[in-house]
């Protein structure tokens, strides 16, 4: 069963997570990058900032003394963006990216205590908002889940953006996108982790990622008898630990800028809010 998500108030000191935004990108050789003059993706400007500066804002939008762990390359042009967003000392921290995503979310993980909530985001996400990130947040921690996993339905993000496209995870019962969203809520949801670096290599192929669930399950999703709760099911037994998804309901977050056509896409979502 998928939690609902409504209006949030900011969550209790107690029960805020620490939060890990990854941005350690495909450096000065991505397009985007390139085409904008800057050292990596997410320094790309959008709406008049980097993108990792939307990211940063939204996180330490849940306070002042929340530690961030912001996993990106040693150099002055990240460390300038971060900066404003320092927050109480010592709150915010970088940590140099490793070889890949799961091992940088490892890295990040070693550096807090090992019995608090972390919440995961990625610095490519400038639609994010402190709003989304309380709701998110509200809904997650209802499901009681070890982890829990943000997840957009795919029809309305197409209605959203009928041009666009995004990777849709096709169930019996319905279509989802996901969010960059992620919640580990104990430390045995952190065990997500070590079982995500087999999953990296086919985030863009949704029945290879279902697969590794195992061959039963995976002809159940390629013939649409497989529902979303049945997939979280089989993933928790892999994981030894409880997943759950969270619907959320802003088809925008189902955005993030990976090339040209994302980021005219983002831009125009900016223009909309501020009209």
């Amino acid at each position: 069963m998928t939690a609902p998500v409504s209006k949030a108030t900011a969550p209790a000191a107690a029960s805020r997570p620490a939060i890990i935004v990854l941005a350690g990108d495909r450096g000065p050789g991505d397009p985007l990058a390139a085409s904008a003059g800057v050292a990596g993706k997410v320094l790309v400007p959008v709406a008049g900032r980097p993108m990792l500066a939307h990211v940063l804002d939204a996180a330490r939008g849940l306070g002042d003394d929340v530690a961030i762990r912001l996993v990106c390359p040693a150099r002055p042009e990240y460390t300038a963006v971060a900066e404003p967003f320092g927050g109480c000392a010592g709150s915010l921290q970088t940590v140099e990216p490793a070889s890949g995503p799961a091992a940088s979310v490892a890295a990040a993980l070693a550096t807090l205590p090992a019995d608090g909530p972390v919440l995961l985001l990625t610095g490519d996400h400038p639609l994010l908002t402190r709003e989304w990130l309380r709701g998110f947040l509200a809904a997650a921690e209802a499901t009681g889940a070890d982890a829990v996993v943000g997840l957009a339905d795919a029809d309305a993000v197409r209605a959203r953006f009928p041009e666009g496209r995004r990777t849709r995870y096709r169930f019996a019962d319905r279509s989802v996108c996901g969010t960059n969203l992620f919640l580990f809520r104990t430390a045995q949801g952190r065990r997500v982790v070590e079982t995500w670096q087999a999953f990296e290599r086919d985030r863009k192929k949704p029945w290879r990622i279902v697969g590794r669930l195992g061959p039963v399950d995976l002809l159940r999703y390629l013939l649409r008898r497989l529902s979303l709760a049945g997939a979280f099911e089989a993933l928790s037994r892999r994981l030894d630990a409880r997943a759950a998804p969270v619907i959320v309901p802003w088809p925008e977050a189902a955005v993030d800028v990976d090339t040209p056509a994302d980021k005219v896409l983002v831009e125009s979502v900016f223009r909309q809010r501020a009209s």
